[in-house]
C-alpha cells in the first residue's frame, strides 16, 4: 500500500506539469477524498486518468474500486453460467447453435477424445494430419486453448504443403512437423486441449495499426431487466511489432473509439498508468481519426450476442473485422474493471442502465 501511494504520489507531481493535469496538490486532494469515501485507490486514480482537468469530480466519484466492481457483476452476471465463457468447447458450441458469426470450426484436438466437425477422431499427429490433408482450402489456422485467457494458449500457423504437412508458426517463424507442433508447443501429451479455427484475415483497416496482429475490438454491452440493449461502450485493442495477439496483458495496448462515430482516437499504453500515445510506440502510425467499419453490424452482432446468454446483462465481447464484416472471437462475462478506463466514462455512467 505504502508502495502504491508513493508511486502515485511521484506520477501526480510528474503529470502536474502537463497541459491537461490538474494542480500537484489538488490531485493529492483528490486522491485522498476518493480513497476515504468510495475507497478508490491512488494507483486507480492515475490508471483511470482522473488526474485530468476535463473529468468533472461528479463523473470521477463514479468510478468504482474492484471489489464494488465484482459485487455488481455477481449481481448482473451469477456466476454460476460464467463457465459458458470461459470453457470453449461451450462458448464455441452456443455461438455455433444460434448461428452467430466466429471463427470457421474445425475441430476439438485432445487426445482423450478429439473429433473434427465432421466426427473423425482428432487425438494425434496422424489425426490432425488427415484432418488438415482433407481441406487443402486452409492456408492458416489457430488453436486456442480451451481453458485459456488473456491470450494464453493461443497459437496460429500456416499450412506448409509441398513436402507433406508442415507448420510454420505465425509470430517467429519456426517450422514443425505436426508431430513436434503438438508435442513441443501444444504440448497435448501433457493433457492440453484445443479448439481448432480458421486464422481471421482482418480487414485492411484494422492491419494498418498492426499487420502482425488480430486487432480486435473490445465492446461492453448491457441488457437491462426490461430486455434493452446498449451498446455503452467500445475501443481497440491493438498488438506490437511482431506479435501475434493485442491483448493488453500480453503486451498489446488500446486505442479509444467514439461510440456513435466509431472512429479512432488515442492510445493508451500498458502498464503506464494511463500514458497515452498517438501514434504506435513501435511503427510511429497514427492512430487517431481512423475510422472502423460495419457499425451497423457491429452494433446488430453485440445484441444477438448478449441476448442468446443465460441471465446474463452485462458481456465484454471481443470483435474482429474481416473484409466481409464483423466476427466475434469471445466473449467475457467478468471483464476487468480497468477497461472503463479505456472507455474514458465512470462505471456508474456506464452501468447506469442496469443500476
Amino acid at each position: 500500500m505504502f508502495n502504491s501511494i508513493r508511486r502515485a504520489i511521484g506520477l501526480s507531481r510528474q503529470r502536474s506539469k502537463e497541459g491537461n493535469a490538474l494542480p500537484f496538490s489538488r490531485q493529492i486532494w483528490e486522491m485522498a477524498v476518493l480513497q476515504l469515501t468510495t475507497k478508490l485507490g491512488p494507483g486507480n486514480y492515475h490508471k483511470y486518468r482522473l488526474w485530468q482537468k476535463d473529468i468533472s469530480w461528479e463523473e470521477k466519484k463514479g468510478y468504482w474500486h474492484d471489489q464494488k466492481y465484482y459485487e455488481f457483476l455477481n449481481r448482473v452476471n451469477p456466476y454460476k453460467y460464467r463457465i459458458v465463457a470461459r470453457h470453449k468447447v461451450l462458448a464455441k458450441a452456443l455461438l455455433q447453435f444460434y448461428g452467430i458469426a466466429d471463427a470457421d470450426y474445425h475441430g476439438y484436438l485432445s487426445q482423450s477424445g478429439g473429433f473434427s466437425a465432421s466426427g473423425t477422431p482428432v487425438k494425434s499427429a496422424k489425426d490432425l494430419e488427415s484432418l488438415l490433408a482433407a481441406k487443402p482450402e486452409l492456408n492458416k489456422v489457430c488453436f486456442k486453448l480451451v481453458e485459456g485467457s488473456e491470450g494464453l494458449g493461443f497459437f496460429a500457423v500456416e499450412i506448409s504443403r509441398d513436402n507433406g504437412i508442415l507448420l510454420n508458426k505465425l509470430g517467429d517463424s519456426q517450422t514443425f512437423s505436426v508431430a513436434e507442433f503438438l508435442d513441443k508447443e501444444l504440448k497435448l501429451p501433457q493433457g492440453n486441449e484445443y479448439i481448432i479455427e480458421s486464422y481471421l484475415e482482418q480487414h485492411p483497416v484494422l492491419a494498418k495499426f498492426n499487420s502482425s496482429s488480430l486487432n480486435t475490438m473490445r465492446a461492453w454491452v448491457t441488457r437491462s431487466a426490461s430486455g434493452d440493449v446498449d451498446v455503452v461502450g467500445v475501443y481497440l485493442r491493438v498488438g506490437r511489432v511482431g506479435k501475434l495477439i493485442d491483448n493488453v496483458s500480453s503486451g498489446g495496448f488500446v486505442v479509444t473509439m467514439d461510440n456513435e462515430s466509431f472512429k479512432t482516437g488515442f492510445g493508451i499504453l500498458k502498464n503506464q498508468d494511463g500514458a497515452a500515445t498517438d501514434s504506435h510506440p513501435d511503427s510511429g502510425f497514427k492512430l487517431a481519426g481512423v475510422q472502423v467499419p460495419f457499425k451497423a453490424e457491429t452494433l446488430q452482432l453485440c445484441e444477438d450476442v448478449i441476448s442468446i446468454l443465460p441471465s446474463t446483462q452485462f458481456v465484454g465481447l471481443d470483435i474482429a473485422f474481416t473484409q466481409q464484416g464483423p466476427v466475434i472471437v469471445e466473449f467475457n462475462l467478468a471483464p476487468s474493471p480497468q477497461g472503463a478506463g479505456s472507455l474514458l466514462a465512470s462505471h456508474e455512467k456506464l452501468f447506469a442502465g442496469l443500476l
